[in-house]
């Protein structure tokens, strides 16, 4: 697969983009990536790509003629998807990752400043896309985040494809909680069932708290998840002791 990331800071993207498990993919050949500077685009002296909006002189966007060069430049760009990452698209999900893990290419257009000349949107067939509801003051780490939800879905980039499969959101639950050494810190113990070398217990353990942690902190992804028949024993069971616990406090009998 190949993404074309064009932003202002190429350099600062891929130190960050390129280490650890994504460089050695990169080199082994599972993606090509590359991060195309727009300034290399402009057609003035001092490379400036930004101006102020017509109506209303505050802050900036970037020229549609710069970026128009700047998407043309990249060979056979019309086989790409254009995404164009702003709060005006729908939320990034892992769904629309396994979407765009489908294509042959991605173009990405990092936004900055107020943002892109409207024009650009007439000239390319751009998919605006949303890393969630809050503001940031240029489209790099929203970039960076679709690039990498994409690009471990390919086959090898992650070593072990079981773990992606057991992610949580992925798997339709969160994860279960994860113990390391040392076995107790703090009084606090890594949970006996983890410890006995039953992976059949084990199995079961982490289901449970898979669905416990998604019960407790995301249900709605229940709406989507099949849930059968032994699942809802364990949602009942979960409820049921939740709710043994909260009256107990109500009753003063847990300091």
């Amino acid at each position: 697969m190949k993404i074309k990331i064009l932003t202002l800071f190429p350099d600062e993207m891929r130190g960050i983009f390129l280490k650890g498990l994504y460089k050695k993919a990169s080199e082994a050949g599972f993606f090509d990536i590359e991060f195309i500077n727009i300034r290399d685009f402009a057609n003035c002296r001092n490379n400036r790509v930004d101006d102020y909006p017509y109506g209303y002189r505050k802050g900036m966007i970037l020229q549609v003629d710069v970026l128009e060069r700047a998407v043309k430049s990249i060979d056979n760009y019309d086989s790409y998807r254009l995404l164009y990452t702003c709060p005006k698209g729908p939320a990034f999900t892992q769904e629309i990752a396994t979407e765009f893990q489908q294509e042959k290419g991605l173009i990405i257009i990092s936004g900055y400043y107020e943002g892109v000349d409207e024009r650009l949107f007439k000239l390319f067939d751009i998919d605006k896309i949303s890393a969630g509801d809050f503001v940031l003051s240029s489209g790099e780490y929203p970039s960076l985040i679709i690039t990498e939800a994409v690009l471990r879905l390919i086959p090898g980039v992650i070593g072990n494809a079981d773990c992606i499969k057991e992610d949580s959101i992925v798997s339709g639950l969160l994860e279960c909680p994860q113990y390391t050494a040392p076995r107790e810190f703090s009084g606090e113990k890594v949970p006996e069932v983890l410890l006995n070398g039953n992976h059949n217990r084990i199995n079961s353990w982490r289901h449970k708290m898979a669905i416990k942690e998604t019960l407790f902190n995301k249900p709605e992804l229940f709406i989507k998840y099949d849930i059968k028949q032994s699942d809802q024993k364990i949602i009942v069971d979960l409820l049921k002791t939740k709710l043994a616990f909260e009256e107990d406090l109500d009753d003063g009998y847990i300091n």
